[in-house]
């Protein structure tokens, strides 16, 4: 039989951007959960979870959820849509 293990959903951001940006980069992810007041401020719903990806110090996606772990997950997607973004803007 197989066993394995279910990798972090941070890390799974983290391996995500070094794969598309190279090996070299800082890549720096946050996830919290905001207070009401700063929901409000900026246009999510009160009660999700934040996420940041930032590559070099540059933020580069953000994505939100109520879940956390479905939050890391959309990260993925901005990583992958900003990477994609940055091609075709050379």
């Amino acid at each position: 039989m197989y066993y394995a293990f279910k990798i972090n959903p941070k890390q799974l951001v983290v391996d995500k951007a070094k794969n598309l940006f190279g090996k070299t980069v800082k890549v720096s992810v946050t996830g919290r959960r905001p207070s009401g007041d700063e929901c409000k401020a900026l246009c999510i719903p009160v009660g999700t979870y934040l996420v940041d990806c930032l590559v070099d110090s540059k933020p580069i996606a953000r994505a939100n959820a109520k879940n956390w772990r479905t939050a890391y997950k959309l990260l993925v997607i901005e990583v992958e849509k900003a990477f994609e973004k940055s091609l075709f803007s050379v």
